[in-house]
């Protein structure tokens, strides 16, 4: 009887011993645990280039640092930050650019989805949808130079210049010209509509249901009426959205500055806006604690802008 046992478990490959490994290489009990061990490269990067530099720029705001010494000097890099008429002015500058063109980009871009959600023909409301969105594959550099030195470059043979003159108007300065660099800015990026934020809009209006369209029209409710008492109500999630990534760009950016302007022209600074002017205390002046204190004094204003947003601007979708 115990021969025919032991040839059984023979040919059953003999009994079944416990894993050397024990309880703690488990990997049921592992499993589980899996996903963090991807996550941590990423995490790990993120750390360094996204939550390393804040850090560090605040510490250093606080210092004289010139790139390679840090001398601790309290608060007086604000002290001479908020002192600087300069400064003052930049912020001056960047509330009335951002303010404007974020008013005419959102306005223009709402303005333009309508109209194609309006279309009739799918054929036509697809080829403009195509159109509307090519110029995003354009490089930004590359519109940049285009309105700085052939559209607005302010010589007589610049574009905006030779059709003025076709109404008898003197060649204009724009982006060169102190008194014209500003309104410059606003008409940069004309018709003011393309990209993914013109498709986003396009895509909340072709959410719309269409028993609440119908329903409009046999209301009597005009096309406009529409707009004001159906549209704008039902897209207020995208409106919302751009409204507050825009005011954070318009904080951030300086690229017409970087670009185009310099700042100027004159040595009054017309175009002057913080980040430019942080970015010439690093760059051009090696006062990166001062720099770090700018980049601070922004952190903080956008941070009160998204609270204010998050916490009083409330939509359905909240």
């Amino acid at each position: 009887m115990q021969e025919m046992v032991s040839g059984v478990q023979k040919e059953q490959g003999g009994p079944q011993k416990k894993s050397g490994k024990g309880k703690f290489f488990d990997r049921k009990k592992w499993r589980p645990y899996w996903g963090v061990v991807w996550i941590l490269p990423a995490f790990a990067m993120m750390l360094v280039f996204s939550y390393y530099p804040p850090v560090s720029a605040l510490f250093h705001a606080f210092t004289n640092w010139d790139g390679t010494n840090a001398t601790f000097s309290g608060f007086a890099n604000f002290i001479e930050l908020f002192r600087d008429p300069l400064f003052w002015r930049s912020c001056l500058t960047m509330i009335i650019t951002t303010v404007g063109c974020m008013l005419i980009g959102n306005v223009m871009t709402i303005l333009h989805a309508e109209m194609i959600y309006s279309l009739r023909s799918r054929r036509m409301s697809g080829f403009y949808r195509f159109m509307f969105v090519l110029p995003a594959l354009v490089p930004g550099i590359v519109t940049l130079m285009l309105w700085g030195k052939v559209i607005l470059s302010g010589s007589p043979s610049s574009v905006a210049n030779v059709i003025l003159g076709l109404f008898g108007v003197e060649p204009i300065g724009w982006f060169y010209q102190e008194s014209t660099v500003i309104l410059s800015i606003f008409i940069y990026g004309f018709p003011w509509v393309g990209g993914t934020s013109f498709l986003i809009y396009l895509a909340g209006l072709n959410g719309i249901s269409e028993e609440v369209i119908e329903a409009s029209r046999l209301d009597g409710i005009s096309t406009f009426g529409r707009v004001f008492y159906i549209d704008l109500p039902l897209i207020k999630g995208q409106i919302k959205y751009f409204i507050i990534m825009g005011l954070i760009g318009g904080i951030q950016n300086y690229t017409i500055q970087y670009a185009i302007t310099n700042g100027g022209p004159g040595l009054d600074y017309p175009s002057m806006v913080p980040g430019y002017y942080l970015y010439m205390q690093a760059m051009n002046n090696s006062r990166y604690g001062y720099a770090c204190a700018v980049g601070f004094v922004l952190f903080v204003a956008i941070l009160i802008i998204t609270i204010i947003n998050n916490k009083f601007i409330k939509t359905e979708v909240d």
